[in-house]
């Protein structure tokens, strides 16, 4: 971790005409003293303190020995700053362009330090302004009392951040945004923040991963931190990798939930479709030993053992099997969900399921018509009732957890935001 340093050159830097340290010397020592190595130094300057920018410049290279010359850049102001000093708008314009050049050098793990002791009062407030607004991520401002006006218990040097509001204003939004799976958007806003961790981006790029179904972007998202989180996580995510079927229904059922609980009720619909779609796949095989898919290349193999199903018997069912429109069933092409549900309906002891698939058919129906007829959705009707065939239906098939996997995820996100703003001085 490095600092890079930023700071207005006032006229008593490097040093005052009583040759006492002037603040930027004072701070350097006193950084150096924590233990600090630099990276870059900002020194901005109007016209009458270029002379002490160049001392300055000249001091620092001389007596830090992990600065050289070249590191320390001289940045004279605008005119308007030049000739207004004390114009505060002004000087926060040049302090933001500065900090934007302090940011080019800054890697995750370096600090902005601030100095604002230096200049006229306009320019030592410009950093609290930016760090306040958000402007300096990962920033620290440095005050140094004057020896003369101290109280007993003082220090010369001390921090004084003001970004305590923008790090409660951060987590709210972060917060929010987490609630709303909206994980990329919850990575940019940590990003910007002085809330960063590597669990936290990690664990919010894993669950951006796995709810777009990349599970072994969302795996592998989560390598070097596993010190850090809980194991549930990977183990979880080590089984979807698997793509076995039971853990794939357990999570496409999840992630339908959320769709729902944003109100994205279109894609909640489609999700509903693939999951009625994936079940009655799922049912085929462990309930009747068929090996079937809704996928064309796939059709021929299952026709097949279709036919030899009871002797044949099973397939001239399913020659005379009416839709609800009263439409036959397409046979020899796509093995359909109808197919599928025709198949079952054969076999008594499936009724109970049925009942509840039939039941999700409607709002497979109404996913059809969303798709195809570019028709918004606004609304579910009878939404818990949709969720409660959908539940009964799950645990029929598959077992499922009574927590969602994302919103036990955002719980520990969380948790480990409210640890690193306790954290945070």
């Amino acid at each position: 971790m490095a600092s890079i340093l930023l700071s207005f050159v006032g006229q008593q830097d490097p040093f005052a005409k009583t040759e006492t340290e002037g603040s930027i010397v004072i701070l350097m020592r006193h950084l150096v003293t924590m233990g600090h190595t630099f990276k870059r130094v900002f020194l901005l300057h109007t016209d009458s303190t270029r002379q002490n920018a160049i001392d300055t410049q000249q001091w620092l290279a001389s007596e830090v020995s992990t600065l050289t010359q070249d590191e320390i850049a001289l940045v004279p102001v605008s005119a308007a700053l030049s000739q207004d000093p004390i114009n505060q708008m002004f000087a926060v314009q040049e302090a933001r362009q500065a900090v934007e050049q302090g940011r080019s050098h800054q890697s995750a793990d370096d600090t902005l330090d601030f100095n604002a002791s230096s200049g006229t009062p306009a320019m030592k407030s410009a950093w609290g302004i930016l760090q306040a607004a958000g402007y300096a991520p990962r920033s620290h401002i440095w005050q140094i009392r004057n020896p003369n006006e101290m109280q007993s218990g003082q220090e010369r040097v001390f921090r004084n951040d003001v970004n305590v509001l923008k790090d409660e204003l951060d987590i709210q939004v972060i917060k929010q945004q987490i609630q709303d799976y909206n994980y990329s958007g919850a990575i940019a806003t940590l990003s910007q923040s002085n809330l960063f961790t590597e669990a936290i981006a990690a664990l919010l790029q894993s669950g951006y991963y796995r709810i777009s179904r990349n599970f072994n972007r969302a795996y592998s998202s989560l390598n070097g931190v596993t010190s850090s989180i809980d194991p549930q996580w990977l183990q979880e995510l080590a089984a979807l990798r698997q793509k076995q079927p039971k853990i794939q229904l357990q999570e496409a059922y999840f992630n339908a939930l959320t769709r729902l609980k944003i109100q994205k009720y279109a894609d909640f619909l489609v999700d509903v479709f693939r999951l009625q779609e994936a079940l009655l796949y799922y049912l085929a095989e462990q309930c009747l030993g068929l090996q079937v898919s809704g996928k064309r290349n796939q059709a021929d193999q299952g026709w097949q053992a279709i036919r030899q199903l009871e002797q044949g018997q099973v397939y001239r069912y399913l020659q005379q099997y009416k839709l609800p429109k009263g439409d036959l069933l397409g046979l020899n092409e796509v093995i359909s969900r109808y197919v599928v549900i025709a198949l079952l309906e054969y076999y008594p002891k499936h009724s109970s399921t049925l009942i509840l698939i039939r039941d999700l058919n409607e709002y497979c129906e109404l996913r059809n018509e969303a798709v195809h007829g570019f028709i918004g959705v606004s609304e579910i009707e009878d939404q818990d009732r949709l969720l409660a065939t959908l539940r009964k239906l799950m645990k029929q098939v598959v077992s499922i957890s009574d927590t969602n996997p994302f919103d036990r995820l955002n719980q520990q996100i969380c948790t480990l935001l409210d640890r690193t703003i306790q954290m945070t001085p």
